[in-house]
């Protein structure tokens, strides 16, 4: 070894100055951070869209987009009035038909009688001509 290297080896260590204890201090909490709320991202406002009428209202071609929706419109009320008037004669109609239909049951039924009054007498006809030849037979025979 050296002489460098004996001498450190043999010095002894420095001794760290003797200081007073000192009491420590209470820790203080911090307060939390507070975080910045989450922004939105700026919107741009812009005017609302217009429909394709709006956009043609002071043009040359609002004119005839204006007259077809005044006949449209027209049509709409000519087929009100026109269903409000088919509904009345209608009505009429059904008035009329129903009134008939009691009368055809009317005649019907006089019909009917007749025709049964026909049959009663055909059977009566029938069993005097059956019995006419039943006695002609028995007679005969």
């Amino acid at each position: 070894m050296t002489e460098k290297t004996e001498s450190i080896k043999a010095a002894p260590a420095p001794k760290p100055e003797a200081t007073k204890p000192v009491a420590k201090k209470a820790a203080v909490k911090k307060p939390a951070a507070k975080k910045a709320p989450a922004r939105k991202p700026a919107v741009k406002t812009t005017a609302p869209s217009k429909s394709v009428y709006q956009q043609f209202e002071n043009s040359v071609f609002a004119v005839p987009f204006k007259l077809a929706n005044k006949t449209f419109m027209a049509g709409l009320g000519m087929f009100s009035y026109v269903q409000q008037e088919v509904d009345k004669q209608y009505k009429a109609f059904d008035k009329q038909f129903t009134k008939y239909a009691k009368d055809g049951e009317k005649v019907f039924d006089r019909w009917e009688d007749r025709v049964e009054d026909f049959r009663k007498d055909v059977e009566k006809k029938v069993d005097v001509a059956y019995d006419r030849v039943r006695d002609t037979f028995s007679k005969a025979a």
